[in-house]
């Protein structure tokens, strides 16, 4: 029997994968006066998939210069096209990025009381009371 079940790992995962998409987030609100910068975000569910060993077919490398993510171990950034280009080039919106970067905190928030609640759980079941 495992003391830590698959849970532990993704619960790490997923916290792991918020904070990266809050750097990211934060690289966004950043720069957003660069001219001709273009907003980043994570493949959140594809990344979390990949942790949690559910991702489809692995890729491959069908020409030679082509880059080998295969065996990537860094989240994957990918640019976000879904808010308006301003009249300078960039597209980051200040209000959206703000509410993705707070939504993320709740999430990663959530994700460690959750975390919290699991190692009480075993300290109450290490100490017997439990009920189980």
């Amino acid at each position: 029997m495992e003391l830590f079940d698959k849970t532990f790992n993704a619960i790490e995962r997923k916290l792991d994968l918020h904070l990266k998409r809050h750097t990211v987030l934060s690289s966004n609100l950043a720069n957003s006066e660069t001219p001709h910068f273009t907003a980043r975000e994570i493949d959140f569910a594809g990344e979390l998939k990949k942790a949690l060993g559910q991702h489809e077919e692995p890729l491959v490398k069908t020409n030679p210069q082509h880059m080998d993510i295969s065996s990537s171990e860094g989240a994957h950034i990918v640019l976000d096209q879904s808010m308006p280009v301003g009249a300078d080039g960039n597209n980051v919106d200040l209000d959206i990025t703000t509410a993705r970067i707070s939504s993320n905190g709740r999430a990663y928030t959530g994700a460690a009381e959750l975390l919290s609640m699991k190692l009480r759980m075993l300290r109450m079941a290490a100490r017997g009371r439990g009920g189980f």
